[in-house]
């Protein structure tokens, strides 16, 4: 009879939440390759942190929590809670500078430190103008570049570039310009085109093998003193770590990205939900949901509302 006994929906979501705060979810067990990461959000206007930590094999939360801060002390405290330092870890995170340093006091010699590559391929992307010429689209590509494959779309922009020289020197502004949006729209066109040809084979962009990405990026460096500032800093950057964006190439199975926590993060709490939480407690337990989701402890429901009430019509017709 319970289950269909008027009930206001603050009784039943008040009870919901209760079951939720009360379920045990078990941990991962043999952890090896664990991502971190961490959001920014706002509690009735006040800024908290969460910090999270995804087993790798699994998908699974190992630890997701709010904190007032994000400072090196409580980032080496929350870790301290969940793993052990002695124990060798591979760990994805983006490419914050501070995180080096953390992990490294940390861990020790425990840890293979993986950088994101996604991040860095946004970090590249944001070093050029939205309304870039077809030179500097060129530039940004042969960056992009370096870990996956782009060679198709540096083919199509050479071609291009070639064509964007000529204009330039007949001096003819009005026409580069009409000219420059018209190729910028076909090459969108092209990536557009692409990407939906990889969707349908079921495919991801093409990752470079070692020896490839270390020969563009050595080759890229060999002509840095003829880029653009912007340019030479984030190749400098990647210069300088270059040994924790290639860490996955010498592990078995690692991976490049920090997609799985990027993943988690938008099926956990969507970009628009970040603000409307009032209290930590409906945040933290939103949190929580997701992670017996992830456990396999949330099931489906079984009967309907209307199978219950079924039970009392003892003559309904089955027509």
């Amino acid at each position: 009879m319970k289950l269909v006994f008027p009930r206001g929906k603050t009784t039943i979501y008040n009870a919901f939440m209760e079951s939720v705060e009360k379920t045990y979810i078990p941990p991962v067990d043999d952890i090896w390759i664990v991502h971190y990461d961490e959001q920014h959000l706002k509690i009735g206007g006040t800024q908290k942190f969460r910090l999270t930590l995804l087993d790798g094999a699994t998908g699974r939360p190992i630890a997701d929590e709010l904190y007032d801060n994000k400072d090196s002390e409580t980032i080496k405290a929350f870790l301290a809670e969940y793993l052990d330092p002695d124990r060798r870890i591979f760990l994805v995170t983006d490419l914050a500078p501070g995180y080096p340093g953390i992990f490294d006091e940390f861990f020790g010699d425990n840890v293979v430190h993986q950088l994101c590559l996604l991040h860095l391929n946004k970090l590249i992307a944001g070093n050029f103008p939205r309304n870039a010429t077809i030179e500097q689209e060129l530039m940004k590509y042969r960056m992009l570049n370096i870990f996956y494959n782009r060679d198709a779309e540096i083919k199509m922009l050479e071609e291009m570039a070639a064509e964007e020289e000529r204009l330039i020197e007949q001096n003819d502004g009005n026409s580069y310009e009409a000219w420059l949006k018209e190729k910028i729209a076909a090459f969108r066109i092209f990536l557009h085109d692409q990407e939906l040809s990889r969707r349908r084979k079921e495919k991801n962009l093409e990752q470079r093998p070692y020896q490839e990405a270390l020969a563009i990026f050595t080759a890229l460096m060999a002509e840095i003193e003829s880029f653009e500032k912007s340019v030479q800093k984030r190749l400098k950057m990647i210069e300088k770590n270059w040994k924790g964006l290639t860490a996955f190439y010498f592990v078995e199975g690692a991976p490049a990205t920090n997609n799985l926590v990027e993943n988690y993060y938008g099926a956990t709490l969507k970009t628009h939900h970040k603000k409307k939480f009032r209290t930590e407690e409906g945040l933290e337990n939103q949190i929580k949901l997701s992670s017996m989701k992830r456990a396999g402890i949330l099931g489906k429901c079984k009967d309907t509302i209307l199978d219950a009430f079924s039970r009392f019509i003892p003559f309904l017709s089955p027509g």
